[in-house]
């Protein structure tokens, strides 16, 4: 009994395997159709004193300011031969202290206001030691002009 089974799976099996599927009958072609151009239509606009009015609504935009927040004329208070103590209590503390540049401090400010304008300036300050050795203003363009 066994051994018919066994011939009988093996049967079912490969006869399943083989390529001899009927083929599907071929499908009739269908005709091409074309729609009919229809007529175009004439534009209607409503005249003016009947077309609604809708306020316009202007979004507020914040000004948005990251970095240190400088004033110029804290800056133009800034002296060689002061202190690191006397550079935080004029203008704060840096926005950028660089662990790979110790003695170097930098006050960056990115910022835009409520018209979308861009305004970037930044401020580098060397100390020698604890004392303050160069100021480096190239780049306060845009806080003089502020």
């Amino acid at each position: 009994m066994r051994r018919f089974t066994f011939i009988l799976i093996t049967i079912v099996f490969l006869s399943g395997c083989s390529n001899s599927l009927p083929k599907a009958p071929e499908l009739p072609k269908l005709p091409k159709f074309s729609m009919p151009e229809l007529p175009k239509m004439p534009k209607l606009s409503l005249p003016s004193w009947a077309k609604p009015k809708i306020p316009s609504i202007e979004t507020y935009k914040p000004s948005i300011s990251q970095g240190s927040v400088l004033n110029i004329e804290d800056v133009n208070k800034l002296r060689l031969g002061i202190n690191k103590t006397d550079v935080i209590n004029l203008i704060g503390s840096p926005s950028i202290s660089d662990p790979f540049h110790q003695y170097q401090w930098d006050y960056i400010n990115y910022s835009t206001n409520d018209r979308g304008e861009k305004i970037y300036y930044r401020l580098r300050l060397v100390f020698s030691g604890n004392i303050l050795s160069e100021i480096d203003k190239s780049e306060l363009e845009q806080l003089i002009n502020k």
